[in-house]
């Protein structure tokens, strides 16, 4: 007689912001017997609930204070095991910009805030598995906003930088100092201070001074879809 195989428990975090939300995410979830077992509102406490249960979704809260909605995805894309990622966001906020940052930040499922519980749930299991799911755009409007996403990575700027140092330099150009990096970023300061040396000659600049200027000449902190107040 063959053997019945039964499906593993999903286990999620949540990173939300906004409490009710998450009691609602949290309900619709655990009722269709997926398991959260972290909900968080903190990004910093969201990160390290992930490496702590290694959960195989996250859905993570693009409504959060200060942008850090990208630059979270960003961190939680590099960890090992890395998670699938689902973004979401209240549909006033929607665009397409928004959507493309999320690709590129890693996400691989994107969910308004209002859509309806079934549509989460085929979503968290459709991303677990492996798939792609973006909302409730058309074929068409999906096909022309990956062209997009295609034309903005093939454009980006200083191509000996690595993905992160884009993310420092782009800060870097934005005016900001190593601490405030080091919060959107998710990173100590001493970090940002390598990455800053790295930077530095790869761009062919002597000093942070020249670094901003070359960055801004570049385009760098309106072209990059990245983490702070000039993300796309």
């Amino acid at each position: 007689m063959a053997e019945v195989v039964h499906d593993v428990a999903t286990r999620v975090v949540v990173i939300e912001s906004i409490p009710l939300v998450m009691g609602g995410l949290r309900s619709a979830l655990e009722a269709d017997g997926i398991s959260v077992v972290a909900g968080t509102r903190d990004p910093r406490a969201g990160a390290r609930a992930v490496r702590e249960e290694q959960p195989e979704v996250v859905l993570v809260d693009l409504d959060l204070p200060g942008g850090a909605g990208i630059g979270l995805l960003q961190q939680l894309r590099r960890q090992n095991p890395a998670p699938q990622l689902i973004a979401m966001v209240s549909p006033d906020h929607d665009d397409d910009n928004l959507l493309l940052s999320t690709l590129i930040a890693g996400a691989t499922g994107y969910l308004l805030k209002s859509t309806e519980t079934a549509d989460l749930l085929r979503t968290v299991r459709a991303v677990q598995r492996g798939y792609v799911t973006l909302g409730p755009r058309s074929g068409s409007e999906l096909f022309v906003l990956l062209r997009r996403l295609a034309e903005v990575t093939e454009t980006l700027p200083f191509p000996a930088l690595t993905n992160r140092e884009r993310d420092v330099l782009r800060l870097v150009s934005l005016g900001y100092g190593n601490r405030r990096i080091a919060q959107e970023l998710f990173i100590s300061e001493k970090t940002v201070r390598n990455y800053v040396s790295a930077i530095l000659p790869k761009i062919n600049v002597s000093n942070r001074l020249e670094a901003i200027v070359s960055a801004r000449l570049n385009g760098l902190e309106t072209t990059y879809p990245g983490t702070g107040p000039a993300a796309v």
